[in-house]
């Protein structure tokens, strides 16, 4: 199942806790060396040796590791325990592990991804949500104050950083990243590429969604962390056309209340509908059993339990974020922020 990846990196996954590791329980979601080692091996399966510029790969791995820590310069450190830097990594991942399915399953077809087109989609979906940290000019805000630009701003940092690189001729594929954005008209975005950057949309826009919803923790991720910045970012309420708001979510538990809602009437509808099913190119990777399924069944069974006790008591406490020293906000009881 999957690929091997470097023995440091391996042994770094498997002393990370459980619950900070992939679907497959192989790599640290964590630890951007580990998962840049594993999508590296990956990559490596797919194309070939030496197919891709695997520099490129490492130092952006690194990059976003400096950027969500307030280390690269004009930028503060990540301020959001659910859009961390583990979110990212993971979104990183599956799509790597999507790409390489895709391959196997259309490998006589004229149209299948290139080694350049796979390292591209890796970076989008490593960078796709960067737009999130905060510039050191924009101290006084939060990040979840961002949640309505995050898509347009990491677009900009995506194509600016790609200018410089060696896969700067395809830098205004960037925009792809607009397609993990609900809201966004998918016709519209898809409308000027290729058959290539338009798969390339559909599984960063997938892999988005199955790296959140797979997550080991996802349902104490959605009442202890996302329900705040949900507050934090306005996304909890809606302005009706009379100009009267209307409160979403009165809490943290009617959040996850919506979870099962949520992922019929908006994950799948994305997966199966809208992105064509290219996720199920994750079967092919994997050559049987998809874990991301086995995850995300998991967790609905858990929040279905959860709601059905009428109780959090069956939640695991305090959830592994990446993102150090909390505001006073995510730490309170996840009633309303």
């Amino acid at each position: 199942m999957g690929v091997e990846f470097g023995e440091a990196s391996r042994v770094a996954s498997m002393r990370a806790p459980r619950i900070l590791r992939d679907a497959t329980g192989s790599v640290s979601i964590g630890d951007a060396h580990a998962v840049a080692d594993a999508v590296h091996a990956v990559l490596t399966r797919c194309f070939g040796p030496e197919s891709f510029d695997a520099d490129l790969l490492h130092a952006s791995f690194n990059l976003v590791e400096h950027v969500f820590a307030g280390e690269h310069p004009g930028y503060l450190a990540c301020d959001m325990p659910y859009h961390d830097l583990r979110h990212s990594l993971d979104t990183a991942l599956v799509m790597a592990r999507m790409i390489d399915g895709y391959r196997v399953e259309h490998a006589n077809a004229a149209s299948h991804l290139t080694a350049e087109y796979g390292l591209l989609g890796v970076l989008l979906a490593l960078l796709h949500d960067v737009g999130f940290i905060r510039k050191a000019s924009e101290a006084a805000l939060c990040g979840p104050q961002l949640m309505a630009e995050h898509e347009r701003r990491s677009v900009e940092f995506a194509e600016c950083y790609l200018k410089a690189t060696s896969l700067a001729r395809h830098a205004a594929l960037a925009s792809l990243i607009l397609a993990t954005r609900l809201s966004t008209n998918l016709d519209e975005l898809f409308a000027c590429y290729e058959k290539p950057a338009v798969t390339l949309g559909m599984m960063l826009g997938s892999a988005d969604l199955l790296s959140q919803v797979s997550d080991r923790c996802y349902p104490e991720r959605c009442y202890y962390h996302l329900y705040h910045e949900l507050v934090l970012g306005g996304c909890d309420r809606v302005r009706r056309a009379d100009g009267r708001e209307r409160v979403l979510y009165h809490d943290a538990l009617e959040l996850l209340r919506n979870t099962p809602g949520f992922y019929e009437a908006i994950v799948r509808k994305r997966l199966d509908r809208d992105f064509g099913q290219v996720s199920g190119a994750l079967g092919a990777h994997f050559r049987g059993a998809n874990p991301y399924d086995a995850a995300i069944c998991d967790n609905l069974e858990r929040v279905g339990r959860v709601l059905g006790d009428g109780g959090t008591r069956l939640l695991r406490r305090n959830p592994i974020t990446t993102t150090p020293n909390l505001a006073a906000v995510y730490t309170r009881p996840a009633g309303r922020a």
